[in-house]
């Protein structure tokens, strides 16, 4: 887990730079040992105060990509049910924890950073129906080619930074209505156009830095919503890549 007073310098600019909700990973009382619930494989631990506002499941690392009987936690998932903020960071997770994620009804701001999910669950309005802020960095998460990543009315921030992501296509982020800030940095993007954006009327700030993207559409070009249009510092193909590339297309053609 992460507090604020430590939090890395992506998350901190992001959360700084474009508020969009009161959860406790920012605003108000910070998370901390005082407001803050742990969850392990077969006990918790609860705060001294009495309203939760975080919830830590760092603990059940070692049991989450197994099966766990969560019956086991339901008086806890009753204790922690107004948390707002939840963390699942560095759990070498595979799959997105449905389940876990679901028993917290009013989480907004979820951190599974630094896991291994490479899939995300299409109807996540129902899993998480207030979630604001899901942030996903260093995870290995695909885009769909046919279908959204993701549908959330009420997510405002995304980041899926350093993901190794190849494509996002047209219909990646068509069900985000509400997305204002968008993280792709740090990928293995080559191309995008506009539009793969335009189904975002709300977009603020969108960072596509450090990708492989050669000829890159000015800020004219882009959604008129879009204020802060990042794409410095990107990465150089090598030829050995390139060579790569063009075999596996005469392969497939």
């Amino acid at each position: 887990m992460i507090f604020f007073t430590a939090c890395s310098l992506t998350a901190f600019m992001l959360l700084n730079c474009f508020p969009t909700t009161d959860t406790s990973f920012l605003y108000g009382q910070p998370c901390s040992d005082r407001n803050t619930a742990y969850l392990y494989a077969t006990t918790w631990r609860l705060p001294p105060q009495k309203e939760i506002n975080c919830v830590d499941i760092t603990g059940l690392s070692k049991t989450l990509n197994s099966k766990i009987d969560l019956s086991n936690f339901t008086a806890f998932f009753q204790m922690a049910s107004h948390t707002d903020t939840l963390y699942a960071d560095s759990m070498n997770l595979t799959r997105f924890p449905i389940a876990i994620v679901h028993s917290f009804p009013n989480v907004e701001t979820i951190d599974m950073s630094f896991n291994n999910i490479t899939a995300l669950p299409q109807k996540m309005y129902k899993i998480a129906p207030k979630l604001t802020k899901l942030l996903l960095s260093q995870n290995r998460v695909v885009m769909p080619k046919r279908k959204p990543v993701l549908s959330s009315p009420t997510l405002h921030t995304l980041m899926l930074s350093n993901n190794k992501i190849r494509k996002i296509y047209k219909v990646s982020f068509v069900r985000l209505p509400a997305l204002e800030v968008l993280y792709l940095d740090g990928n293995s993007l080559r191309y995008i156009s506009p539009d793969m954006f335009s189904p975002m009327k709300k977009l603020k700030y969108l960072h596509l830095g450090q990708n492989f993207l050669g000829e890159i559409p000015p800020k004219t070009a882009m959604p008129t919503s879009i204020t802060h249009y990042i794409v410095k510092s990107q990465k150089k193909l090598n030829r050995r890549s390139i060579r790569h590339g063009n075999r596996r297309k005469q392969f497939s053609q």
